[in-house]
């Protein structure tokens, strides 16, 4: 594996891991977080590979997924789009109660289980 995208593998995989500490231990919002920042970093991976040039700064996954070239489907195009929401919903401090009620652990469960899902998929691109 190309020796550039390794680092963006290797905190993708963190913030997967930060993301299943967080959710076990009820902090919904904060998983979300860290599940968007696991896409990102993975997709951002898969532009450096194509393009061997620096990914752009973006926080939109499907923008960061269009950049790349990928054909996604509904159902993955619903999942970056609420993984995205839910990064702008954790980082503004106007957004926070309001998201935070709104998940519930059970979302959370199964963006988490989409999102590996998705990772899967994205890394047998790499």
């Amino acid at each position: 594996m190309d020796k550039d995208i390794l680092p963006w593998l290797h905190y993708a995989e963190s913030d997967l891991a930060s993301a299943e500490m967080l959710r076990q231990g009820g902090e919904c919002l904060n998983a979300l977080f860290h599940l968007q920042q696991a896409v990102a970093k993975t997709l951002k991976a898969l532009f450096i590979k194509q393009n061997s040039a620096m990914p752009p700064r973006l926080h939109d996954l499907h923008k960061l997924g269009e950049k790349c070239g990928l054909a996604l489907s509904r159902e993955q195009r619903l999942l970056l789009d609420g993984l995205t929401r839910s990064y702008t919903g954790s980082r503004y401090p106007e957004t926070w109660g309001q998201r935070q009620d709104d998940i519930t652990p059970e979302e959370v469960n199964q963006l988490t289980t989409l999102t590996k899902e998705f990772l899967t998929w994205l890394k047998q691109r790499l």
